[in-house]
């Protein structure tokens, strides 16, 4: 192999290897975007949807974003809470995570799951 050839597969090497990722795992008991009543009231009589979850995520192409903001746990939550019709997650698993391959490719997002209520105030 040529030197010259030989150095740019060390480049792409190093760049791969110098790549790198991270996942944050998060519990919550509940989790809302939205106004709901304060907890500790029975959920008897609520509309439950189990077992929800939703994604939102972004990439970046040669340092060019796919999307003008980066994504947020709020929009991961209204998702969700959206697809199950409620306004309050409970027992939510959270998980937020990026990779990265320099000057080439990365990818951040956050994904949500967990059981949608649709919480009822007491009369």
């Amino acid at each position: 192999m040529r030197p010259r050839a030989l150095a740019r597969v060390g480049l792409v090497l190093l760049l791969v290897a110098a790549g790198g990722c991270a996942t944050e795992r998060f519990r919550f008991a509940a989790l809302s975007s939205q106004p709901v009543p304060a907890l500790g009231y029975p959920l008897e009589g609520s509309r439950v949807v189990p077992d929800v979850a939703s994604e939102v995520r972004s990439h970046t192409i040669l340092w060019i974003p796919t999307n003008t903001d980066a994504p947020t746990l709020q929009d991961a939550v209204d998702g969700a809470l959206r697809r199950g019709g409620g306004n309050l997650l409970v027992d939510v698993d959270v998980e937020h995570w990026w990779v990265f391959v320099p000057f080439l490719y990365g990818q951040e997002g956050w994904r949500v799951r967990g059981d949608v209520v649709r919480s009822i105030e007491p009369r």
